[in-house]
């Protein structure tokens, strides 16, 4: 089941839908859609996105094929 989410970037953007995102939380999810606008600070913190995700396995996703992103539950 698909929740809503943020996703902070890491330096090197966002990722797509399929993408998978490690979270805050220590689980691995896969972004299902990207919704609205990037959002940025002013202070220095990381520029983040909504998102709607859903929790899948570590074992689905190469470590490789990890988003360098957080999922912010």
């Amino acid at each position: 089941m698909a929740q809503m989410v943020t996703i902070q970037e890491r330096g090197n953007g966002f990722p797509d839908a399929g993408s998978y995102v490690p979270g805050d939380d220590g689980s691995l999810y896969r972004v299902v859609s990207i919704e609205g606008r990037i959002h940025t600070a002013n202070n220095g913190a990381a520029n983040w996105i909504r998102s709607s995700v859903e929790q899948v396995e570590w074992d689905d996703c190469d470590e490789a094929d990890e988003f360098p992103a957080m999922v912010i539950t």
